[in-house]
């Protein structure tokens, strides 16, 4: 995956998000990566929507590469840390 996808969908998460919700990148690898998402929306219900929105980000600067999120846990009051799997699929 382009690093550039990844750091331009982080860019627009915040841009649209901040100050409700806000994330990094903590740690890449091939095929994976782990972010911490972290603001006020952690007391919210509906939680894991903000999460999965990253994913959207993903998917619209490049439609064939998906993120599924393969673990999440809340490591404070206002952090989340998940796990992202990045799928890349066949060119229909």
């Amino acid at each position: 995956m382009s690093v550039d996808v990844l750091e331009r969908a982080v860019e627009e998460y915040n841009r649209f998000r901040s100050p409700e919700a806000f994330v990094r990148i903590i740690e890449r690898r091939r095929d994976r990566f782990v972010a911490e998402f972290s603001g006020s929306f952690c007391v919210t219900c509906g939680v894991y929507d903000w999460l999965e929105d990253l994913r959207y980000e993903i998917r619209k600067l490049d439609p064939r590469l998906d993120a599924v999120i393969e673990d999440w846990k809340q490591v404070s009051d206002d952090a989340i840390i998940v796990e992202f799997k990045l799928v890349r699929k066949p060119v229909e």
